[in-house]
C-alpha cells in the first residue's frame, strides 16, 4: 500500500480521475432514460463510457510503462526489499485505479437508478459491468507493452489508436451501446476473458524498458508471448449471446396479443395504450393472434425472430411491429401464386398498401412525429406515406371511410 501511494502521489494521472469522473457521468446522464428499470441496458449504458475510457487507458499506460521513474522514487524503491515485478506492480495500479474508479462510480448510479424498481434479469447487469472492466484492464496491458516498445513520444498515440482501431474495426463485443432483453453476456466467457487481461497485466511486471526489450529472458518472453495469444483469443472471442425464447412471456391481452420478455415488464402500461388504439380498428383490418417482442418466437425460416423491438424503448416500434403484423394478415391474399397480388402493385406503382401500413403506425403511437427518418423512397413511396400521416389526423369517421376503401381497392384489384 506504501508503494501505491508513493507511486500515485508523484504520477500526473492522478489529475485525471475528476475530469474523467466527470465525463464518465456526462456520458451516462445525457443518453435517452429508456435504459431505467431495465438491468441489461442499465449495464450497457453504464458500460459505454469504456470505449473512451479505454482509449485514455492504452495512452496513459503507455506513456507511464515508456517512463523512467523519477529518481527520488527509484531511490526509495531500490531500498525496498523487493523483487523488480513486485515493485513495477503500484505503477500499473495507479493506472488502473485513475480509470476503473470513474468506471464503478458510473455503473454504481446506472445501478442506484434502476435497484429502486429491481426487474428481472440482474445478471445481464452483472455481465455489462464485468464487460466494461475487462474491457479496461486489456486496455491498460495493451497499452503497457506498447509503452515498453516505443518512447514517451509515440507510445501513447500508438496505443490509444491502436485500442480505437480494435474495438471499432474488428470484429469484437470489446464494447455494447445497449443491452436489449433478447442478448445474454456470458459471465462464464468474459470471467475468462478478464482473466486472460490479468494474466497479460501480471506478464507486464517482467517487462524491461526501452531498447533493453531484446534482451527480456526467454521466460519472461514466453510468458509475455503466451499471455497476449490469451488475450487476442479472449478478446475476440463473443461473449454476449442471443437468448432462445423464454418460457415466461409477459403478455399484455387485446385485439392482438403483444408478449415481452419478462425483463421488459416496464413496457406492459406501452402495450396497453396500443392495444387500446387498436380496439376500434375498421373490421376490414385483419386481426394477428398475437405480436412477439424480438427473439421471443422461432420462426419459419428456422431463428428467434420478432414483430418489434425496444432497444430504445419506443412506442414507434412496438406500433410499427403490430402494425406490420395486422398489415400481413389483412393483405395475406396479396402473398398468393408467389406474391402476385404485390408485383402487380409494383408494376402499377401502387403504393396504398404503404399509405395504410403509415396511417395505422401513426395511429398505434399515439399521434406526433415518428422517432426515425425515411429514407430511400420514391417520389410515389414518399406521398403515399404523406397521404398516410396526414389521415391519421383526420376525423374518426373519415379515418374509417378511407382506410376500408383503400383496403377494398388493394385486395379487389390486385389480390383476387
Amino acid at each position: 500500500m506504501t508503494s501505491f501511494l508513493l507511486a500515485l502521489r508523484s504520477s500526473p494521472l492522478r489529475w485525471l480521475l475528476a475530469p474523467l469522473l466527470a465525463l464518465d457521468l456526462i456520458l451516462i446522464l445525457t443518453r435517452d432514460d429508456y435504459w431505467h428499470g431495465l438491468w441489461g441496458d442499465t449495464g450497457a449504458t453504464g458500460q459505454v463510457p469504456t470505449l473512451l475510457l479505454g482509449v485514455f487507458a492504452a495512452a496513459a499506460a503507455a506513456w507511464t510503462s515508456s517512463l523512467r521513474r523519477p529518481p527520488e522514487v527509484a531511490e526509495t524503491l531500490s531500498a525496498m526489499p523487493k523483487p523488480r515485478p513486485q515493485a513495477e506492480l503500484p505503477r500499473i495500479a495507479v493506472v488502473l485505479c485513475v480509470f476503473v474508479v470513474p468506471y464503478l462510480v458510473g455503473q454504481a448510479v446506472c445501478f442506484a437508478v434502476t435497484a429502486s424498481s429491481w426487474p428481472a434479469g440482474f445478471t445481464q447487469y452483472l455481465g455489462y459491468l464485468l464487460l466494461g472492466f475487462s474491457s479496461l484492464l486489456t486496455a491498460t496491458g495493451l497499452g503497457w507493452v506498447v509503452g515498453r516498445l516505443l518512447s514517451s513520444r509515440w507510445g501513447p498515440a500508438v496505443g490509444a489508436l491502436g485500442w480505437l482501431l480494435i474495438a471499432m474495426v474488428a470484429d469484437t463485443d470489446l464494447s455494447v451501446v445497449n443491452g436489449p432483453a433478447r442478448l445474454q453476456p456470458d459471465l462464464l466467457e468474459i470471467g475468462l476473458r478478464s482473466a486472460a487481461a490479468l494474466l497479460l497485466l501480471a506478464a507486464c511486471l517482467w517487462l524491461p524498458y526501452g531498447p533493453r526489450i531484446t534482451r527480456i529472458s526467454p521466460l519472461s518472453g514466453l510468458a509475455m508471448v503466451l499471455a497476449l495469444a490469451a488475450t487476442a483469443a479472449a478478446a475476440t472471442s463473443p461473449v454476449i449471446d442471443e437468448r432462445h425464447g423464454s418460457a415466461s412471456k409477459a403478455c399484455v391481452k387485446g385485439r392482438t396479443d403483444i408478449c415481452l420478455w419478462p425483463e421488459e415488464e416496464k413496457y406492459k402500461p406501452m402495450a396497453q395504450d396500443v392495444l387500446a388504439r387498436a380496439e376500434d380498428l375498421p373490421p376490414v383490418l385483419g386481426t394477428p393472434k398475437a405480436v412477439y417482442s424480438l427473439g421471443l418466437v422461432y420462426t419459419m425460416d428456422r431463428r428467434w425472430g420478432g414483430d418489434f423491438d425496444l432497444d430504445s424503448g419506443s412506442v414507434w416500434a412496438m406500433a410499427d411491429g403490430v402494425t406490420m403484423a395486422i398489415s400481413t394478415q389483412t393483405f395475406a391474399a396479396c402473398r398468393n401464386k408467389d406474391f402476385a397480388g404485390f408485383e402487380a402493385q409494383r408494376k402499377a406503382d401502387d403504393q396504398s398498401v404503404l399509405a395504410v401500413e403509415r396511417w395505422l403506425e401513426k395511429r398505434l403511437a399515439g399521434g406526433g412525429e415518428p422517432e426515425y427518418r425515411e429514407s430511400g423512397m420514391t417520389e410515389s413511396m414518399a406521398k403515399a406515406v404523406e397521404i398516410g400521416k396526414e389521415m391519421a389526423d383526420q376525423p374518426e369517421a373519415e379515418q374509417r371511410a378511407w382506410v376500408t376503401a383503400t383496403v377494398r381497392h388493394v385486395l379487389e384489384k390486385y389480390c383476387d
